[in-house]
């Protein structure tokens, strides 16, 4: 693409700044519905048992389907000729089976529940005469109907994410009447140039063990633990799920619904100690004004594979997308930037020395031994400061913020190279750090 004049090309490399100097957070609220009427209830449940109808009709096509446009040319026609769907609707339901196209293969899904996603031109946010608030939903073309919203502490706390520059362009009707609100916000990325870093490693028996990093000192400051409660509670949620399943694959009804219950309040728990201990390391971060430093993990669940039955039932009650979701978006609500590493071997990394050993002892679950120095140290809290150590690495790498200018460790020389993978390019700066005040331990 060429431009005619230089002029142009400044206004683009403006307009690329300011995209790159921004990001945009996104928040969900789900609000509560007021009772329906029975024509509103006879709509509404008309309108989800359509979208499940188009939902079935994708599946029958989905294993011809070679991509998702060719999805989209076996069955619009047919849907639109017989669905009173409009078409954006049709286009969600294809999204929805194509994302899921693995399980829906594989176990041969039939759709009892779902949510109807719709954008803005088939919705308002409109009030009442009386001021009340409601979602005015267009269900097919030139039929609407109208879902009053009740005025709670959730309506309020959505008003007060409107009123504080938050706006919205989409939302997800549920089955059960209430309606989720996706909330964006652009924020400006605030440059990192803090003294202090706080490493933060998400594990099963801890959620969030956290070291203080003083950069300039190259010292340990603080080092705590953050819910060691969540990892107990989840291991009793599935002590009990278990036992009810059991029940419930014998014909209980009455386990059924327990389970359901207890499935909903498990759901709820995990949620609500997530985003309290992100406040709490925000608010850490905060006091110190520090930047927070946090292992970019992904697939960590769909890597089952490569693990034994005991490792996968730890990874499977790490809330890790819920924590990081809301470490993030408390992130850019009080300007505490989060730089996300690599976690090539932070959890193996010998903080002493150098060495790479494997991530815990064989003797004890939560210790670190080191084979080449005999460092004795907790697993937990040795990763979050190696995930410290590691940011300010890339960070001199990337930005070159601070003169460190060698590798050294307590006393020894640690290699902090090793922190980095093999392909890596351009690590030539450590960090210093003469006397940790780590726990050490000696068998």
């Amino acid at each position: 693409m060429f431009f005619r004049h230089g002029r142009n090309c400044g206004k683009l490399l403006e307009c690329l700044l300011l995209i790159n100097s921004s990001e945009i957070v996104r928040k969900c609220i789900v609000l509560n519905n007021l009772e329906l009427t029975r024509n509103k209830s006879n709509i509404f449940n008309s309108f989800f048992s359509e979208y499940l109808k188009v939902l079935d009709q994708h599946c029958l096509d989905l294993p011809l389907a070679l991509s998702a446009t060719h999805l989209h040319h076996l069955t619009y026609s047919n849907i639109r000729q017989t669905s009173f769907l409009p078409s954006d609707i049709v286009q969600e339901a294809r999204k929805d089976i194509w994302k899921s196209r693995k399980d829906i293969l594989s176990k041969g899904c039939k759709f009892t529940k779902c949510s109807i996603r719709l954008n803005k031109r088939w919705f308002k946010f409109i009030e009442t005469e009386r001021g009340n608030p409601c979602f005015k939903v267009t269900y097919s073309p030139k039929k609407t109907f109208v879902l009053p919203v009740k005025t709670d502490k959730q309506f309020q706390r959505f008003q007060m994410f409107l009123k504080d520059g938050w706006s919205f362009d989409n939302i997800s009707l549920l089955m059960d009447g209430r309606i989720s609100v996706v909330l964006e916000k652009e924020f400006a990325k605030k440059t990192i140039d803090q003294k202090y870093v706080v490493g933060v490693d998400i594990g099963s028996s801890t959620l969030a063990a956290v070291s203080v990093f003083d950069i300039e000192n190259s010292k340990v400051v603080k080092q705590l633990y953050f819910g060691r409660d969540v990892a107990f509670r989840q291991r009793k949620y599935t002590k009990r799920r278990d036992y009810l399943k059991s029940l419930a694959d014998k014909g209980s009804d009455r386990a059924k619904k327990s389970l359901r219950r207890l499935k909903h309040k498990q759901f709820n728990f995990v949620k609500t100690r997530s985003g309290q201990i992100a406040k709490e390391i925000i608010n850490l971060a905060k006091s110190y004004n520090a930047y927070i430093s946090v292992e970019k993990l992904k697939n960590l669940k769909g890597r089952r594979g490569q693990f034994n039955k005991k490792a996968n039932k730890k990874i499977n009650i790490i809330p890790y997308g819920k924590f990081t979701e809301f470490l993030k978006s408390n992130s850019e609500m009080f300007q505490v930037p989060v730089h996300e590493v690599d976690p090539y071997h932070t959890s193996k990394w010998c903080y002493k020395c150098g060495e790479i050993n494997n991530g815990h002892s064989s003797v004890n679950y939560v210790l670190y031994k080191c084979r080449k120095c005999g460092q004795v140290v907790n697993s937990d809290r040795k990763a979050s400061l190696a995930i410290a150590i590691k940011s300010v690495l890339e960070r001199n790498i990337t930005h070159s913020l601070t003169n460190l200018s060698s590798i050294q460790g307590s006393k020894t020389g640690a290699k902090v190279n090793l922190l980095f993978r093999p392909d890596a390019v351009g690590f030539k700066i450590a960090v210093q750090h003469f006397e940790s005040p780590m726990e050490s331990l000696r068998f």
